[in-house]
């Protein structure tokens, strides 16, 4: 279910006797924060670092996104929680894939979006943004933090709620292998945030995450025709979550890679006030 691209690096080693038991040689394949994944022929394994059901949730975040087909089991051994998931052959979205992949994307997403629920938790909001403001509070952002506060506050933010992906970064898009001249499947991976929000956020995200691998007008296009409508206030909110996506992005930095936090600080400024500036306050 997840792409095994070359060049990466090995994940920590640790052993798994009753999952190679029952599954075969674990060969690993991909690290992150969260989790490690292991293959075992075309069967994917996903290993969390922490014990708290994630792997049973996303399993569950996967069949409500239509994706029943690729889990096979979520389960405990070894001491650990694992998820076992068919494997997708492809590799991560690139740049050049976009075109080719947005059509796609826009389906997926659109139907995801369709599966509604309450209404998007504002408190939630309010909170992050606190949290935001006093990490960030040495730097000169606040046309950021007005462009999302102002709507929040005014009420324009109170909507329904879509079940969201909510990490629609590149490396959890995958395009599959495919002959030249052919458009290969688009599959989205890693449904570990899922939960239900504003949709609006969801694309944000997906902007800032996958979209500004192109340039800020052809990102900004690409956005747009991702949007369900171009209504005045449909326009609005997707323009006070994508400062706050920006926001958050520059937060996660700071606390996560703050060696990176300079470098990151400009490039995602000139994009979020690009974003700001085309579009309607």
């Amino acid at each position: 279910m997840v792409a095994v691209p070359d060049g990466l690096s090995s994940p920590e080693t640790r052993v798994f006797p009753s999952l190679e038991a029952r599954y075969g040689p674990l060969t690993p394949a991909d690290a992150g924060m969260q989790s490690r994944v292991y293959r075992a022929g075309e069967l994917m394994l996903k290993v969390y670092r922490r014990q708290r059901g994630e792997h049973r949730q996303e399993a569950d975040n996967m069949r409500r996104a239509g994706l029943n087909d690729l889990v096979v089991d979520a389960l405990e051994a070894d001491g650990v929680e694992v998820l076992v998931m068919r494997r997708f052959p492809g590799h991560p979205l690139q740049e050049d894939d976009l075109p080719a992949a947005l059509p796609q994307l826009r389906g997926i997403i659109t139907r995801l979006h369709q599966i509604r629920q309450g209404g998007v938790n504002l408190e939630k909001l309010r909170e992050r943004l606190k949290r935001f403001r006093s990490a960030l509070a040495a730097y000169p952002l606040d046309d950021l933090f007005g462009a999302i506060e102002g709507p929040l506050e005014r009420g324009e933010l109170e909507t329904g709620a879509a079940f969201c992906h909510l990490d629609l970064w590149q490396d959890n898009i995958l395009v599959g292998d495919h002959a030249p001249g052919e458009v290969g499947e688009v599959l989205v991976i890693d449904w570990t945030r899922a939960a239900f929000d504003d949709p609006l956020r969801d694309l944000a995200l997906f902007k800032t995450g996958t979209l500004d691998l192109l340039p800020p007008a052809q990102s900004l296009e690409a956005a747009r025709y991702m949007l369900p409508d171009e209504l005045p206030a449909t326009l609005r909110r997707f323009r006070a979550y994508l400062a706050h996506t920006y926001l958050h992005d520059l937060y996660w930095f700071l606390m996560n890679e703050p060696y990176a936090f300079e470098e990151q600080r400009e490039i995602k400024l000139v994009r979020a006030r690009y974003t700001l500036a085309h579009l309607p306050a």
